[in-house]
């Protein structure tokens, strides 16, 4: 059974890296580990907040009872990438 994981942005508005292609990258990486939902469906096992610099402000109040790994750079996503692969 796969990770089910829901993406949730920052605003975007200084963003250091291109976290569209970083998402697509952690998609491909781990197809068949996670399954990418909206944030706010049912059975979420994990939110991935993806943050474009290291003021990491997305909002995360609505899913505080979740588990949250932050990813900051594209260094957090290789980061998150391992751990999901177990190493």
């Amino acid at each position: 059974m796969k990770l089910r994981v829901g993406i949730k942005y920052c605003g975007g508005c200084n963003p250091e890296y291109d976290r569209i292609e970083v998402v697509d990258h952690i998609k491909k990486s781990l197809q068949d580990k996670i399954e990418i939902v909206r944030p706010e469906s049912e059975d979420v096992d994990l939110i991935l907040s993806v943050n474009g610099c290291s003021t990491a402000c997305a909002d995360l109040k609505p899913f505080e009872d979740l588990k949250i790994y932050t990813i900051t750079s594209l260094k957090d996503s290789n980061k998150f990438i391992k751990i999901i692969r177990g190493g």
